[in-house]
């Protein structure tokens, strides 16, 4: 059977919020996003709406092209069957569609700060929301709740293996690891 890929990327920009994240955790990475059309993207996740607002905040389509290019990133490859591809494309295609049902989980994200779970219908953080993708559709096994997974968290999971490390613009070149 085919196999598809499916990429994860991890980030830490320079806002307000991620550099309140790296201070509180110290984690390389501090947000995550999930493509399905290569390493060019796009990419989706939860985060901010408007660049220069941090609220409000939902699912959106990030590109890896554009003015926050040289940012600390990792991309990581995950290869998966075909027809779990295809529930992935679609689960993210029915979000996406209605996307302002949903919004980013402040609460969520400072909970999982703290190790704790929290679970509210049509709210998520950003590794929340890749992890749980993935894990609903079958692509991966976590080893834990999706709402306990930090973006740092991706780097040791099992099956994905990392094609870029370095800055978001060099995504683009891609250069093998």
């Amino acid at each position: 059977m085919e196999e598809c890929a499916v990429h994860i990327l991890l980030t830490r920009s320079g806002t307000w919020f991620s550099r309140l994240i790296h201070l509180a955790t110290q984690d390389d990475y501090t947000h995550a996003s999930i493509g399905l059309d290569g390493p060019a993207g796009p990419f989706y996740s939860f985060a901010r709406k408007y660049e220069h607002f941090a609220l409000p905040a939902g699912l959106v389509e990030e590109q890896v092209t554009g003015r926050r290019r040289a940012v600390p990133c990792c991309l990581y490859e995950l290869r998966v069957s075909q027809d779990t591809y295809i529930a992935l494309r679609r689960q993210l295609q029915a979000m996406y569609a209605q996307r302002e049902e949903y919004h980013y989980s402040v609460l969520g994200a400072f909970a999982c700060y703290f190790n704790l779970s929290l679970q509210r219908r049509h709210h998520f953080f950003c590794s929340q929301f890749v992890a749980g993708l993935l894990a609903d559709c079958g692509a991966v096994e976590l080893p834990k709740p999706p709402t306990l997974l930090r973006p740092a968290d991706f780097c040791s999971l099992k099956g994905l293996r990392p094609v870029h490390r370095g800055l978001l613009d060099g995504i683009l070149v891609q250069p093998a690891l």
